[in-house]
């Protein structure tokens, strides 16, 4: 793992309900790669061995036809409410 170039020298705030976690990318302990990415972090860092090519397996999604009609189903109404006066 290494950090990538446009992110070195930089600073980032990480806002969390806690409260804000402000990182310095040049303090980065590599050996802490686990630790930055659980808090969101994982952006940063590429793999040594990374490909820019295209994947191997593409998914394609197809769609399913309706040949039936779907009808609404018919709302109802409300009965108002009865108050009684004692």
């Amino acid at each position: 793992m290494r950090i990538k170039s446009e992110y070195k020298g930089k600073t980032i705030v990480k806002s969390t309900t806690i409260g804000n976690i402000t990182v310095v990318i040049d303090n980065i302990d590599i050996k802490r790669y686990q630790y930055y990415v659980s808090i969101g972090l994982g952006y940063i860092f590429e793999e040594e061995n990374e490909t820019t090519s295209a994947p191997e397996k593409c998914i394609q999604y197809d769609g399913i036809d309706q040949e039936e009609e779907v009808k609404p189903i018919p709302k109802r109404k409300r009965k108002p409410k009865t108050t009684t006066e004692e």
